[in-house]
């Protein structure tokens, strides 16, 4: 009899070995882990535990300084209570529970994970639980870890989550029994496609267009509700009906140490299984991601899908996929079916080892394909011949692409970037080629800074470099070098010499009144794309002509108006300063230049007013947050004392290294007012008693609207110089980790 049993246990653990594609087969090997075997789990205490209780525990990992030393502690105290009776160790001590197999089985997959290992010195990390998924997102504080540190990290997260989600697949997880619960684990990990459809279902109206795309394929990513962390990169090309997404895998030795086979209950797992079970869960994730991307956004028609593993030696791909949309369409993501098999049935490259498990394979795309990333997102707005029609043109403020230029030196720029290729050490022919440059053009712009380059070279002004020859043919004109040389010497603390340099320069263009607006045309300048869109949605008049300024013009503005504010000239520097921010309205140091001067020059109230028309359209943290402390400034001098509290707990809100500035002084100010302040204040307090004084709560909703707007729109046109910039600072603003994933989709700008 006991040959028959122990013929049956190999029976059944050489089964759970070879049956790779049964989904209810799991795999066992001798035991040596640590697990609580089925006789240790008899419960002494006659069904009296502890529990766990997963939200309680996820509060105190958030407010927990160290997250790996209250997990550690929680271990410590599972394992000291294994085997208690109930009764209490001395008279008079509070009765001893044991744990529930629910908290053993969450120290056992903690301790696999290594979390009690002294091999691995693990980082810092703060525990969060992301609204779109509500799984343990452990992120790491630190800059840089090594491979090791962070697969450590990675593991004990899974372990969390693997412990959460089969809590949530169980009806009673507390009152479950071992094997119960790492049934439902396994559930898990084979049910992960199901929810590709699901997820899609909350997506609100139509997915149309590249920005609907990317928001839907980003969204995805954060939520679904998966084992192990999914770290994805993507790209879209919304025309051609293309996505494509490279996917983290996890590698094997990060798979969990033991499993349930039937009629064999929880046992230790060899590599050999582990590697088979992680290799059918990262073809699930392709099946899962492809599934969701279809179901998503009726646009696409192909999704294109890599696994990867990235080590500290090594990239290796395990599969890589083109799958149609009718390739899937008779899948029932939300039954059984073979993910390698499926994969294989697309055409995909993917091939298994002896063990079972996946063998490296040649990748077959690279995101960076032109396929998906077109080269001409990355034109210069500035000249381009497009136009916006409709809702794009709406939302971004102007009916030509070129309206959203910002460097008026563009047209320039291209064409030394073109002539850079032709030029040699030779005079003559750089000559020749820059009077060729210049004739093809035709661009009077272009036709003055040839001109200008030729004489350089003739008279020995300019080498025969080609750097040198482009930095003149851009940036050489008289305007130019005059304010490099004015910021020379404001860095070297002439103040004498930089205003008077400045003065030079502008001489000639404001003397004559180039800039003016005389000739029909407003004369602007902007430092981003992002302020040159809410500019043209929320500042522009109806029908204005606008025209860019040279960087160096309002530069050298802002230099004379530094020096002559340093040198004790109130009059002088608030006349440069009001030039500045006439001709950069959108430009918060211009605005913060402003205010000095005003408050500088005797008109508190001027520079209070400037000061909110600054918060009025911010946009970023940095502006917002160095309005608020000009702002709180004017309003300690001027006796407003909580309205000053208000100003700077708002600005440590949005500022980063300066916050700490901004936080002693609102520790000085709180212990000045003491008792009549009452502390630090409530956000809805410091926010009313801002309304109350006028000022506004930045950033705005005209702004945030029309940022988001023109945020879609740049991306929707294909304009990703200035949706890449816009994105960037909507993430700024708002931390939101789908405008993060949004973002890491747009590509590069490609070499030209």
């Amino acid at each position: 009899m006991a040959e028959d049993e122990r013929t049956g246990r190999l029976g059944r653990l050489f089964a759970a070995l070879v049956n790779v594609g049964d989904d209810r087969a799991d795999e066992a090997a001798p035991a040596g882990t640590g697990l609580v075997e089925p006789d240790a789990e008899k419960d002494p205490a006659g069904g009296n535990t502890t529990v766990l209780d997963l939200e309680g525990l996820s509060r105190s990992l958030a407010s927990s300084p160290d997250p790996m030393a209250l997990l550690a502690g929680l271990v410590v105290d599972v394992r000291a209570r294994v085997g208690a009776t109930g009764a209490p160790d001395f008279p008079g001590e509070a009765p001893k529970l044991p744990p529930s197999p629910l908290e053993v089985h969450l120290a056992t997959r903690l301790v696999e994970a290594g979390l009690l290992e002294p091999d691995v010195e693990l980082p810092g990390v703060r525990v969060v639980r992301p609204r779109t998924s509500g799984l343990f997102y452990l992120r790491i504080e630190e800059e840089r870890v090594s491979y090791l540190a962070k697969l450590r990290v990675l593991q004990i997260e899974s372990a969390l989550n693997a412990v959460l989600l089969a809590s949530h697949a169980l009806e009673s997880p507390n009152d479950a029994p071992l094997d119960a619960i790492v049934r439902a684990e396994q559930r898990v990990t084979r049910s992960v496609a199901g929810q590709a459809r699901e997820v899609a279902s909350r997506l609100e109206g139509p997915v149309r267009g590249e920005w609907d795309v990317r928001y839907a394929l980003a969204y995805g990513i954060e939520a679904f509700r998966l084992p192990h962390r999914l770290t994805a990169r993507f790209r879209v090309n919304a025309r051609a009906g293309l996505a494509a997404f490279e996917l983290d895998l996890v590698p094997p030795e990060a798979w969990p140490r033991s499993a349930f086979v039937d009629g064999l209950g929880v046992v230790p797992a060899t590599e050999q299984m582990r590697r088979r079970a992680a290799g059918t869960y990262n073809a699930r994730l392709a099946a899962l991601v492809a599934g969701y991307a279809l179901a998503a956004a009726p646009e696409l028609g192909e999704v294109w899908v890599a696994g990867v593993i990235d080590t500290a030696r090594d990239h290796v791909c395990l599969y890589s996929a083109r799958i149609a949309r009718e390739a899937l369409e008779a899948v029932d993501l939300e039954g059984s079916f073979d993910p390698v098999a499926l994969l294989r049935s697309c055409g995909a490259a993917i091939s298994l080892d002896e063990t079972g498990g996946l063998a490296p394979v040649r990748q077959g795309f690279s995101l960076d394909d032109e396929a998906l990333c077109p080269r001409e997102r990355y034109d210069a707005p500035e000249l381009s011949e497009a136009t916006l029609a409709g809702e794009l043109g709406d939302a971004l403020g102007c009916w030509r692409v070129s309206d959203l230029g910002i460097d008026e030196g563009a047209r320039r720029r291209s064409v030394a970037d073109e002539l850079a290729r032709h030029l040699t050490d030779s005079t003559e022919k750089n000559v020749q080629a820059i009077l060729a440059a210049a004739r093809e053009d035709g661009h009077p712009d272009v036709v003055d800074a040839a001109r200008r380059c030729v004489s350089g070279l003739i008279d020995g002004e300019l080498e025969d470099d080609p750097l040198a020859i482009g930095e003149s043919f851009v940036e050489g004109g008289d305007l130019q070098r005059g304010c490099a040389r004015a910021r020379d010497a404001l860095l070297s603390h002439d103040l004498e010499s930089a205003g008077k340099y400045a003065a030079d320069a502008l001489l000639p263009i404001d003397g004559l009144g180039s800039f003016d607006g005389s000739d029909g045309l407003v004369w602007r300048g902007f430092g981003s794309y992002a302020d040159r869109a809410l500019y043209n949605r929320l500042v522009a008049a109806p029908g204005e002509r606008c025209a860019l300024v040279p960087a160096a013009y309002l530069e050298a503005h802002t230099i004379a108006a530094a020096s002559a504010l340093a040198r004790g000239r109130a009059e002088e520097a608030l006349a440069h300063a009001r030039r500045a921010a006439e001709v950069a309205p959108l430009s918060s140091q211009a605005s913060l230049n402003l205010a000095q001067c005003l408050e500088a020059s005797g008109d508190p109230e001027a520079a209070g007013r400037e000061l909110c028309r600054l918060l009025s359209l911010a946009h970023d943290p940095e502006s917002i947050g160095l309005g608020y402390l000009g702002m709180a400034q004017l309003q300690w001098q001027g006796g407003h004392v909580l309205t000053a509290q208000a100003c700077y707990q708002r600005a440590t809100r949005h500022l980063g290294a300066p916050a700490l500035v901004a936080r002693l002084a609102m520790a000085a100010l709180i212990g000045q007012v003491g008792v009549s302040a009452g502390g630090e204040l409530s956000p809805d307090q410091a926010d009313s008693l801002l309304e109350a004084a006028g000022i506004p709560l930045a950033p705005t909703e005209p702004v945030s609207t029309a940022f988001l707007e023109a945020t879609r729109a740049a991306t929707d046109a294909g304009i990703f110089r200035v949706a890449r910039d816009l994105l960037r600072k909507l993430c700024m603003i708002s931390r939101d980790d789908v405008y993060f994933g949004m973002l890491r989709s747009l590509e590069d700008e490609p070499d030209r």
